[in-house]
């Protein structure tokens, strides 16, 4: 009879343990498996192992000093003085304080010899927010068929979260020692002035270094060939013997750079070859017909209107015909315009006491670029006052926003999380936790009871334990567990001529398990994102929203030639979100066939027949789901067409890992301007597109492109200047968001009356 109610016990039991024993605990790796070469393992730890005497080490790198979130150039020279010429490939390790940052396991073969082998390659953006008081450290072996050879560490100084740091290249083939005169040019580049001006605070009288720009001295030979190794400078300088010095293939990665994004800055003088006039014709965009740039009978430049100040692309060029070093011309109004225009200075001061100073017409007839000065407001002594001070706040507030942080990037993770990601229901675990407290208290009293074997309360009562155990790991997983789909966000920026001149792309993983990542990378840069820090503008790290704990992505390992072609491997933790950036320049992608140049856009600002037409081109090349929105100024996003279709960004993912807030019931675009009050609502879309006034921002409008993880070289749009306006075309593509955007300059202000009685169509497809 016993044994009879023990069975009864058992087909009662026996279905509550089946879904557990159907899941299977230990997680497979969703990325392929992928060779590594052999290596070294990471230490941070130095050992001072001495460099073999046969190896000889040059390092070519002649600046120490990075760029805040760009990437970092390896360049060195190794030479082999020895019997047999060792093979084999490198091992870089960055290191930093007590952490490893990353790894590099080079696939690409490379033979010692006593004239001496070259080695380059470009390694990523890296967060070292985490120690600001270390530097960067790398480390590298040469693992060979001979064995290791430790290649020694080089330190290169950073610039932590309360410190922003800047880099101008300058480009001549004379690297001696500097001048009174180079110092006084190399100065005349930094940027502090404008962003003290900004604050309201002369450069001379700022108490600490917060903002600082750090020059780098580079030969013409080590110009590169890929746009992407230019993403360590904020501005590039030519100067007339080393534009000389540059060939075909340089001058066209520097011309994507530029388009791109980057700020060049070209001196003329000399004798010139025809493949640097035809380049900075290109720069100035002119044609075959009427040439800007001409040699002379005896082969001399001749610049004509210079000096120049143009948009090209997404960047900025300055042509000038004058020699850099002298004095007259570094204090010279035109100077000072030029560097103002390299920075992209803020078309007026965000003072809103301040006006803008009018500004000289140029020979053109209009107004210069960038040359808007701020203008000094009165002090509080009445309105005749004197002596004219400014209003805008100093160094104290400097020191809190550059360490601000972009609010919004959580709606950007709110907009790529999986549908099928939940967390499981509060009522759900209260549920469990009752039927257990049931299960092992009278049902377990009563049932042993009516057995007649009470002792062995010992075995039902872990039996118990491990089952609801069980159980509830089964439905967490079954809540939280992804499909692994990975919805991407991808920014598509548009340069001269409808051409692509750079690509973002935002990748979210979820996965339900621990999982080793492996992204393959071609003409990119691979960023992780730790969004977390993002959440709080504190420089501590916020809590993890998922609840798992301190766990977070290991640092990453890269297998190949950076940033030709190599694989990214991440350890991705269980049910802790991982965004990842891969930033492309000039990238081989097929585009719509849209017409780009032929868009007036401030006649899209009003409702009418233009914008009637524009919907309907939009809808023809981008497909039904796609919409249009219009950023101009500090004003709201205009839309400029049904975005029901178009899930953009969420206003308020406060709670966006909830389930109901990703199914219908949250709203996805955001209507409300964002005047650099911290408690205006956000998205990411505009943040991305108008960087709020904080920090080095509250002087320029944008900084050159580094595929960084904070984000700021995103921005296009200067929200002051009323001539500027940015097209975004938003394209669903399933669940991802695909964002084409192109920066128009120099627009009429208002639509006059004429053009809104014209009946031409503002776009039309190819």
């Amino acid at each position: 009879m016993t044994r009879q109610r023990l069975l009864s016990l058992a087909l009662v039991l026996t279905p509550a343990l089946l879904p557990c024993w159907g899941y299977r605990l230990t997680g497979t790796a969703i990325a392929q498996e992928t060779s590594r070469p052999s290596g070294v393992t990471p230490s941070v730890d130095s050992e001072d192992e001495p460099v073999d005497p046969r190896l000889s080490i040059e390092f070519n790198r002649r600046y120490q000093d990075l760029r805040s979130g760009s990437p970092l150039s390896i360049d060195w020279t190794l030479t082999w003085d020895g019997p047999r010429l060792p093979r084999g490939h490198l091992d870089v390790h960055v290191i930093q304080g007590r952490r490893v940052l990353g790894r590099l396991l080079s696939r690409r073969e490379i033979v010692l010899t006593d004239t001496g082998t070259r080695f380059r390659t470009l390694l990523p953006p890296f967060n070292t927010e985490h120690d600001t008081s270390s530097p960067l450290d790398i480390r590298a072996f040469f693992i060979s068929d001979v064995g290791v050879f430790p290649l020694g560490e080089r330190s290169l100084r950073i610039a932590g979260p309360l410190r922003r740091s800047f880099v101008v290249a300058f480009c001549e083939p004379w690297q001696q020692a500097s001048s009174p005169e180079e110092l006084l040019f190399t100065n005349s580049l930094n940027i502090e002035p404008l962003v003290h001006t900004a604050y309201g605070r002369p450069a001379m009288f700022a108490g600490q270094r917060l903002v600082t720009t750090y020059p780098a001295r580079i030969y013409p030979a080590d110009v590169p060939t890929d746009p992407l190794w230019l993403c360590e400078f904020n501005v590039l300088v030519l100067l007339p013997d080393g534009l000389r010095n540059l060939r075909r293939n340089q001058l066209e990665s520097v011309a994507r750079w530029v388009d791109a994004g980057g700020n060049l800055c070209v001196f003329i003088d000399g004798n010139m070859a025809a493949l640097q006039v035809d380049f900075v014709n290109r720069l100035a965009r002119a044609t075959a017909e009427h040439p800007r740039f001409q040699l002379d009978d005896d082969g001399l430049p001749r610049f004509r209107d210079g000096p120049a100040r143009l948009h090209k692309g997404l960047g900025r060029v300055v042509i000038h015909q004058d020699s850099p070093m002298e004095v007259d011309f570094l204090v010279s109004s035109d100077w000072r315009t030029s560097v103002a225009f390299l920075w992209n200075r803020l078309r007026e001061t965000h003072d809103p006491t301040a006006q803008p100073v009018p500004t000289p017409p140029t020979r053109e007839g209009g107004l210069e670029p960038g040359s808007a000065q701020p203008k000094a407001a009165p002090s509080g002594s009445g309105p005749n006052t004197a002596q004219p001070t400014f209003s805008p706040p100093g160094d104290a507030v400097l020191q809190s926003e550059v360490k601000w942080r972009l609010r919004s990037v959580n709606s950007l993770v709110a907009r790529l999380t999986p549908d099928d990601f939940e967390v499981v229901p509060l009522w759900l675990l209260g549920l469990l936790l009752i039927a257990y407290i049931v299960v092992i208290g009278p049902v377990d009293y009563l049932v042993l009871g009516w057995l007649g074997v009470r002792k062995l309360t010992w075995i039902v009562f872990p039996l118990m334990t491990v089952a609801f155990t069980l159980l509830i790991v089964w439905i967490s997983h079954e809540h939280m567990g992804t499909s692994g789909n990975v919805r991407q966000l991808i920014v598509r920026d548009i340069g001269d001529g409808g051409e692509l001149a750079r690509e973002n792309r935002f990748d979210l993983h979820l996965v339900g398990s621990h999982t080793t990542l492996a992204t393959s990378v071609t003409r990119g840069l691979f960023t992780p994102i730790d969004h977390r820090r993002f959440l709080s503008n504190g420089t501590a790290r916020s809590a993890d929203p998922f609840g798992s704990g301190h766990d977070s992505t290991e640092p990453s390992e890269y297998i190949g030639t950076i940033p030709v072609g190599y694989t990214a491997l991440q350890d991705l933790p269980q049910w802790s979100p991982q965004v990842n950036r891969v930033f492309r320049i000039a990238p081989e992608e097929p585009m719509p066939a849209f017409d780009w140049d032929s868009v007036e856009p401030e006649r899209l600002a009003t409702a009418g027949t233009a914008r009637s037409r524009f919907q309907v081109a939009v809808q023809q090349v981008f497909g039904p789901r796609s919409t249009a929105m219009l950023f101009h100024t500090n004003q709201a996003a205009r839309h400029l067409g049904d975005t029901s279709s178009v899930p953009l960004f969420p206003e308020s993912p406060r709670d966006w890992f909830t389930k109901a807030q990703r199914r219908g019931n949250r709203r996805w675009t955001s209507t409300s301007p964002v005047n650099g009050n911290d408690h205006e609502p956000s998205d990411f879309l505009r943040d991305a597109c108008v960087r709020p006034s904080r920090g080095v921002f509250r002087a320029v409008s944008r900084v050159a492109p580094h595929g960084g993880d904070n984000f700021e070289d995103l921005a296009l749009l200067d929200p002051t200047d009323r001539g500027q306006w940015l097209l975004v075309i938003a394209v669903a593509d399933g669940d991802s968001l695909l964002l084409y955007r192109h920066l128009y300059h120099d627009r009429p202000t208002a639509e006059s009356p004429t053009t809104s009685q014209s009946t031409a169509s503002t776009t039309s497809p190819r």
